[in-house]
């Protein structure tokens, strides 16, 4: 009897220790369960992206500040214009302001140009990634479907695994540990307690088996659960970035076209502007015979005739180079029937060459001087109000390197390369708007010879001679050396 009930004591201490671990380690996966963690990490801005976001608002604040100084200058010169209308329309004065006006709009022409252009180069770069953020997001919206639709796959295994664990969890609540106990003590013999105690081994470990299956199931729905909110939050992140990036496009667009107009517009003024300005200053130096150049001759058409005379006067050869050159200083007073024709009658590194005389005998008077018109805009030279058909003379001995017949800019016009100052730099002379020319490219002229007769032709109000002297390109105020 006492074998017996030590017997059974002994198998009861073994299934209460197996139950009691197994119950245990239930509730420990139980509480595991209900736990999830979600990181969420923001990405910070690099130094050079802050630099370049700096940049460009620093650029855009001048580009405003310029714009906000321009509109101001074009208000008061219209206001000064309306003024001078009533009294003193058509006077220097008033042709003086309406250039005025014409160089601001001209500025702010350029300022709205270069800003479409800056833009459209910032829109060529956005598109291209606008159109691959599109894709990524397309890519991303199938991944959160393809991980929705199998995470509910799972949710569905999993409620039915959780659904018998569940109801085995109830079924050993109610029984109690009484109940297993009793089950135990009752048995007759000690064959019956064994039997017993494997068949309640065999239900516990069948209970931790749909645990363990329980909890598999609920790592692989949190690794999935995860996995959707990363994919998500990406999602999300990206969308929010190309709203934002389609957002700055259209703003960006809407600015182009809102410059564009008013590029359209303030051309359309300044056409009119420009023509009134040549109307009354035509009036006003027919009036007073100081003739000069209309001031608002293309751009375009300046430059060009600008980029060769430049290329010309950048390839002229020295004077050393020049092997039938005559140089060094030179009396004026040399008899020309001294000198060979054939001779190239320049000046080598010396100021002698500097000496010049009026190019139109006779007349002195300057209609307009260097380096402005009264209006404030540029002019590289000099102009002498003439008659037409007045001489036009070499301001000192040189070679013709430019003869020239346009019906734009400096009209009919000619160039001499006289040699170089002790400085080394070349000295050229250029006589424009003449009514014909009286020397060839490559002849040699004296100074006082007459190379042209003067006129109105090209860019001109009545008929005047332009003179500049240059010095390696770079025009100078001829002024200083005219004697």
């Amino acid at each position: 009897m006492k074998t017996k009930f030590l017997s059974l004591l002994m198998a009861f201490i073994l299934l209460f220790c197996t139950v009691g671990q197994t119950i245990a380690f239930a509730q420990e996966e139980t509480t595991a369960t209900a736990k999830t963690v979600i990181s969420d990490s923001k990405g910070e801005s690099t130094t050079n992206e802050e630099d370049n976001e700096k940049a460009k608002e620093e650029a855009k604040k001048l580009l405003e500040e310029q714009q906000a100084l321009l509109q101001k200058n074009l208000e008061e010169t219209e206001k000064k214009l309306a003024e001078l209308a009533v009294s003193s329309k058509g006077t220097a004065e008033y042709i003086d302001t309406l250039d005025q006006k014409i160089g601001y709009m001209n500025e702010q022409l350029t300022v709205l140009e270069d800003q479409n252009f800056s833009i459209q180069e910032e829109i060529n770069t956005l598109l291209p990634v606008i159109e691959e953020n599109e894709a990524k997001l397309s890519v991303l919206s199938e991944e959160v479907e393809k991980t929705k639709a199998e995470l509910e796959k799972l949710q569905n295994k999993f409620d039915s695994v959780y659904s018998a664990y569940c109801t085995r969890m109830r079924v050993i609540y109610i029984s109690g540990d009484f109940n297993i106990l009793s089950a135990l003590i009752t048995c007759k013999d000690i064959s019956s307690l064994l039997t017993r105690y494997e068949m309640i081994k065999t239900v516990s470990k069948s209970d931790a088996e749909l645990l363990k299956d329980v909890q598999e199931k609920t790592k692989e729905i949190i690794t999935k659960q995860n996995g959707l909110d990363e994919k998500v939050t990406e999602f999300e992140a990206a969308k929010a970035e190309l709203d934002s990036q389609k957002s700055v496009l259209e703003s960006k667009l809407k600015t182009i076209e809102r410059n564009s107009e008013v590029i359209a517009s303030n051309k359309a003024t300044l056409a009119t502007d420009r023509a009134e300005s040549d109307r009354l200053l035509a009036l006003l130096t027919a009036q007073n015979k100081q003739y000069t150049e209309f001031r608002n001759e293309d751009s375009e058409i300046s430059a060009a005739v600008e980029n060769e005379i430049q290329a010309l006067i950048s390839g002229l050869k020295r004077p050393e180079e020049v092997t039938t050159a005559v140089i060094g200083d030179r009396p004026d007073e040399i008899d020309e029937d001294d000198i060979e024709t054939s001779e190239s009658q320049i000046y080598a590194n010396s100021d002698a060459v500097l000496n010049m005389i009026y190019p139109v005998p006779g007349h002195t008077s300057i209609s307009a001087g260097y380096p402005n018109y009264s209006s404030g805009g540029y002019h590289g030279g000099i102009d002498f109000p003439c008659p037409t058909g007045s001489s036009v003379v070499a301001a000192q001995d040189g070679i013709v390197v430019t003869v020239k017949r346009l019906d734009y800019s400096y009209g009919y016009y000619v160039m001499v390369y006289h040699g170089t100052d002790a400085r080394g730099r070349s000295v050229v002379t250029l006589y424009a708007h003449n009514s014909s020319i009286l020397v060839s490219n490559g002849q040699n002229v004296r100074k006082g010879e007459q190379i042209a007769k003067s006129g109105s032709t090209g860019n001109s109000t009545g008929p005047h001679c332009h003179f500049e002297v240059r010095f390696n390109g770079t025009r100078a105020n001829p002024k200083n050396y005219l004697s």
